[in-house]
C-alpha cells in the first residue's frame, strides 16, 4: 500500500462515517477553546484511529478530538475528522476530513475529502496531486486583479487580510479546508488562514505543493506546522506577500502633505517601480489624494474627469507605497511603489513601453512577465512550465561556467555567467520567488 492509498483510505473512512450524521439532528457541544464538536466528529476520528492502529501499530496519532498516541514516534498521523464543524452542523456541505502522515518535520502524504460534495484531493511527495482520481494543477492566473482570494473567517481574523481581500475582484469565505481544495484544483488562486492547528494544515502542505502551488505559514516559512497557512498558485506569491508583510507605522509611508506646494493646482506624481526602477506612469494629485495615499499605503490620484481615484480600484492592480518624495521645488512627487499588476490601462507594465532598469532587473522583469502571460514558442515559458527541465538546465549551465573559468576563457565565462543568471532567475520565478527576494537576503547578510 502506498502512502497515497493509505491517506485516501483513512480520509474516506472517516469522512463517510461523519457523513452518516450530516443533515441529521445532532447535539452540539462547545469545547474549551470555544469551537463546536459533535458525535460525528468523535465517531469519525475513532474510525480513523482504529484503521491506523490496525495497519501501522507503531505510528503516532495526533487528532483533534482525542489524546495524542505515541507523539514521540518517528512517523505520525494527523487527523481532523470534520474540518468545518460550524458548516457541518448547519447543513452546509463545505466541510471535509483531513488526514496526513508525517516523518519528522516532513509530511509524506495528505488527503482532503469532502464527502457531502464527493470531492477528494490526495497527494504524495514526488507523485503528484489527484482530484477524484485525475491529476490536478493549480491555476495559471498571474494578476491579483483576475484572482479569487479565499479565507475562512469573515470577522476578527479577517481584519488584517482586508487589503488583500479588497484587492481581488472575487473574495469569499469558502473557508476551512474547502478553500485549499479549490486552490489545488485551479478554481481559486489564494487561500489564507491566520490561525490553524497542525491537524488543520499538515495534509494541505503536500496537496498544494504537488499541485504546483506554494504553501507556507504567513511568515513565509515552508512548513505544514506553522500554525497559519497561505496557499497560492506560484505566480501570485510575491504580490500576495506584499499585503501580508508587516510594515512600519501600519504600512503608512512617512510623508508631509503640508510641505507640498499646491499653489498651481494639482501636482504631478511620477510613479516608479521600487524594485525595477521603471517609471510606470505619471498622474496628478491634490492634498486629499496624497493624504489618502499616506493613510492607506495605496496610491490615490486626482483627475478633473474622475475625481479622487485609487489605482487598481477596478482592475485590482493596486500600487502599494514604498516611499513618497518631494522634488526641490516642492511641486512634484516621486512615488516608489510595489505594483500588483500593469500600470497602464492598455495592459502594459508601464505607460512608457518596455520596463527600464539595469540589465539584471530588466531580465527579471521580463521573466516575471512571461510567468504572468505565457507566450507560445517562448523558451522562458517552456522552462516555467516544466520544473524538471528548468532545474536540469540550471545545473548544466553552472557546470559550463565552472569549465569556462577553469579553462581561463574569459569571454566564454562571461557568456556562461549570463546563462547561469538567466536560468537561476527562471528557476526562482518557478517557485514564486523574485530578484527582490534575493536582494532581501543580501541586505540581511550585509547588515551582519
Amino acid at each position: 500500500m502506498t502512502w497515497l492509498e493509505a491517506v485516501e483510505a483513512v480520509a474516506r473512512l472517516a469522512g463517510e462515517t461523519a457523513c452518516t450524521y450530516f443533515r441529521r439532528e445532532v447535539a452540539v457541544e462547545t469545547k474549551a477553546d470555544g469551537s463546536p464538536v459533535t458525535v460525528a466528529d468523535r465517531e469519525a476520528e475513532l474510525a480513523a484511529r482504529a484503521w491506523i492502529a490496525r495497519h501501522f501499530p507503531d505510528d503516532g496519532i495526533v487528532g483533534e478530538e482525542g489524546d495524542s498516541v505515541r507523539p514521540e514516534a518517528k512517523r505520525r498521523w494527523y487527523v481532523d475528522p470534520i474540518d468545518g464543524t460550524k458548516a457541518f452542523v448547519r447543513g452546509v456541505p463545505l466541510w471535509g476530513t483531513l488526514v496526513a502522515v508525517a516523518e519528522g518535520d516532513e509530511v509524506l502524504a495528505g488527503a482532503l475529502f469532502c464527502p457531502a460534495l464527493n470531492e477528494l484531493v490526495v497527494a504524495e511527495r514526488g507523485k503528484g496531486c489527484f482530484f477524484n482520481g485525475v491529476k490536478t494543477r493549480v491555476s495559471t492566473v498571474a494578476a491579483l486583479g483576475e484572482a479569487t482570494v479565499l479565507t475562512t473567517d469573515a470577522g476578527r481574523l479577517a481584519a488584517p487580510l482586508r487589503p488583500l481581500l479588497d484587492a481581488a475582484p472575487v473574495s469569499r469565505t469558502w473557508g476551512d479546508c474547502y478553500g485549499y481544495l479549490l486552490v489545488a484544483t485551479g478554481r481559486a488562486e489564494v487561500m489564507v488562514d491566520p490561525v490553524l492547528n497542525d491537524w488543520d494544515s499538515a495534509a494541505l502542505w503536500p496537496i498544494i505543493e504537488e499541485a504546483g502551488g506554494v504553501f507556507t505559514a504567513l511568515d513565509g516559512t515552508r512548513t505544514g506546522f506553522g500554525k497559519s497557512a497561505l496557499a497560492t498558485n506560484g505566480p501570485l506569491v510575491p504580490v500576495v506577500r506584499q499585503f501580508l508583510t508587516p510594515r512600519p507605522a501600519a504600512g503608512r509611508p512617512a510623508f508631509d502633505v503640508g510641505a507640498v506646494d499646491f499653489s498651481k493646482g494639482l501636482v504631478p506624481v511620477v510613479t516608479q517601480d521600487a524594485t525595477t526602477g521603471a517609471v510606470l506612469m505619471v498622474a496628478y494629485a491634490d492634498a486629499e489624494a496624497l493624504a489618502k495615499t499616506v493613510e492607506t499605503g495605496l496610491m490615490h490620484y486626482r483627475s478633473r474627469s474622475r475625481g479622487l481615484w485609487k489605482k487598481g480600484d477596478t482592475s485590482g492592480n493596486v500600487q502599494r507605497v514604498v516611499s513618497l518624495s518631494l522634488d526641490c521645488d516642492r511641486d512634484t512627487v516621486l512615488a516608489r511603489v510595489e505594483p500588483a499588476g500593469p500600470a497602464c490601462h492598455t495592459g502594459e507594465v508601464t505607460c512608457f513601453g518596455e520596463p527600464t532598469g539595469d540589465e539584471l532587473t530588466t531580465l527579471a522583469a521580463t521573466i516575471a512577465a512571461r510567468a504572468k502571460a505565457p507566450a507560445e514558442g517562448s523558451y522562458t515559458t517552456k522552462l516555467l512550465g516544466n520544473r524538471n527541465l528548468r532545474l536540469k538546465k540550471l545545473g548544466e549551465e553552472a557546470v559550463e561556467l565552472v569549465v569556462a573559468l577553469a579553462d581561463e576563457d574569459d569571454a566564454r565565462a562571461a557568456e556562461e555567467g549570463a546563462d547561469v543568471l538567466y536560468h537561476a532567475l527562471v528557476a526562482l520565478q518557478g517557485r514564486g520567488l523574485t530578484l527582490d527576494d534575493v536582494r532581501a537576503v543580501l541586505r540581511q547578510r550585509a547588515r551582519r
